[in-house]
């Protein structure tokens, strides 16, 4: 499914308009599209039917297109949910414009470590907000600080066990938890 869908991305990415081509989750889609095996959405600068109808014509079998202009994203927030689990194929995440105020992708990612014994924990928060290690060397004590996965990617923790991330990074956070087996939820929301 992803194979196709990149090749058929490449394809068709260097026609007028295009700003982003991007792979859905079809279970958000829900009966409008049960029977396709690839959903796409492409996202126009300026939506032009000759594009539009080329695109179609090209279009594999089992495959579903959703053609959508910003004007249409910023009036519909009902697309904006759905892209939020998308998988970007080409051109960058869309920025929306409300009120003179550009929303960006982020994910709210809340996990927990109940579950974890004290040495699991500790490692798995020296692995997202990094640590301090002192040590002896030459008969000198040497004091080096290292950052953790939540500065590197410029994440901000809003609570305990709580952190905002560009959605763009949250895969980050989330495999850094499930290698030491934490639990966690993600919420998609637009932010700035």
């Amino acid at each position: 499914m992803i194979k196709d869908a990149l090749e058929f991305s490449e394809k068709i990415k260097t026609l007028p308009g295009i700003q982003s081509i991007i792979l859905m989750d079809y279970t958000g889609w829900g009966e409008l599209i049960k029977d396709s095996n690839v959903t796409l959405v492409i996202i126009y600068r300026k939506k032009d039917k000759q594009t539009v109808e080329k695109i179609d014509s090209q279009l594999p079998e089992k495959f579903h297109v959703t053609h959508l202009n910003i004007k249409e994203l910023k009036t519909d927030s009902k697309f904006l949910d759905i892209l939020s689990d998308g998988l970007i194929l080409y051109g960058q995440p869309v920025t929306v414009e409300a009120e003179d105020i550009y929303l960006k992708a982020k994910m709210i990612i809340s996990y927990d470590t109940s579950k974890l014994n004290q040495s699991e924990r500790s490692r798995l928060n020296r692995a997202l907000y990094g640590g301090i290690s002192t040590y002896q060397k030459n008969g000198k004590r040497i004091i080096k600080q290292y950052p953790g996965l939540v500065e590197q990617i410029d994440a901000q923790k809003i609570g305990k066990a709580v952190l905002i991330v560009n959605r763009l990074n949250a895969s980050q956070i989330t495999q850094t938890l499930e290698r030491y087996t934490a639990t966690y939820t993600k919420i998609p929301i637009w932010g700035y």
